[in-house]
C-alpha cells in the first residue's frame, strides 16, 4: 500500500500520479507496464515514485482497491433487495456487477486485469471478501446478516463466507470470459446466471421412481 508520503501530497499531485498510472495500466499489463511510462505520465521523478510506493506491483494493487466497485455495499444491498433469497440475491449482484466492470469509463484497465488475472490478484480477492462477510459494513451489519441461512446446507459462517467466495471466483472468471470472448454484458450475465443456477440448484436431474 502507499506511503504515508503519498497521502501527504496534495490532491492534484496524488490525481495526477493515479491517472498517470491509470493511463499505463490501461494499456498494458502489470508484467508489461513500465515504471518509467508512469512517472512520465505523471510528470513526477522516478525517485519521488518510491517515495510513494515501492513497486509497480504495490501501485497496481493499490488502484484495484481503489477503482474496484464497492461490491461489499452492492452484495449487501443485492441481498437485502432479495430478502435474503441466496440464488436471487446473488444473481441481482452478478447482473449489476457484471455491468458496472463491463461499461466502467475505465474500460481498459478492468478489461487488462481480467484478461490478465493471475494467482495472485484472486487471491488479494480472496483476502478482501473474507473481510468483506465477517466485518461490518458503515451501516453496521455484515453481509452474513442478510443471507438467509435456512435455505442453505451450512452449518456455519464459515462454510457460507466460502460458498459466497467461491461463487464470486467464479464471477470473475465468468467477467474474465466475457472479455476474452469479446462478449456483451447481457450474455456475460446470462453466462453467469447459468452457472450460478447450476452451483445453486445442481447440474443432476433428479427422476422419481414411478410407482
Amino acid at each position: 500500500m502507499p506511503s504515508q508520503t503519498f497521502f501527504n501530497l496534495s490532491e492534484e499531485k496524488r490525481q495526477r500520479l493515479i491517472a498517470g498510472a491509470m493511463k499505463e495500466f490501461s494499456e498494458k499489463s502489470l508484467n508489461d507496464a513500465s515504471i518509467s511510462n508512469i512517472v512520465k505520465n505523471s510528470n513526477i521523478s522516478r525517485g519521488s515514485f518510491y517515495q510513494y510506493f515501492e513497486d509497480k506491483k504495490d501501485l497496481y494493487f493499490f488502484l484495484i482497491s481503489k477503482f474496484r466497485y464497492n461490491y461489499r455495499q452492492l452484495m449487501f444491498k443485492s441481498f437485502k433487495e432479495k430478502d435474503g433469497d441466496f440464488f436471487e440475491g446473488y444473481k441481482l449482484f452478478g447482473e449489476k456487477y457484471i455491468k458496472y466492470i463491463m461499461e466502467s469509463e475505465k474500460f481498459g484497465f478492468f478489461e487488462n486485469m481480467y484478461m490478465h488475472m493471475n494467482y495472485q490478484i484472486n487471491q488479494e480477492a480472496r483476502v478482501d471478501f473474507d473481510k468483506a462477510g465477517y466485518q461490518k459494513l458503515p451501516d453496521g451489519k455484515r453481509i452474513l446478516d442478510v443471507v438467509d441461512r435456512s435455505q442453505l446446507k451450512m452449518e456455519t459462517e464459515k462454510e457460507v463466507i466460502d460458498i459466497l467466495r467461491y461463487i464470486l471466483s467464479m464471477l470473475n472468471d465468468t467477467i474474465m470470459e466475457g472479455f476474452w470472448k469479446e462478449l456483451s454484458v447481457s450474455s456475460t450475465q446470462e453466462l453467469f446466471i447459468k452457472r450460478l443456477s447450476w452451483i445453486t440448484y445442481g447440474v443432476k436431474i433428479n427422476n422419481k421412481e414411478e410407482d
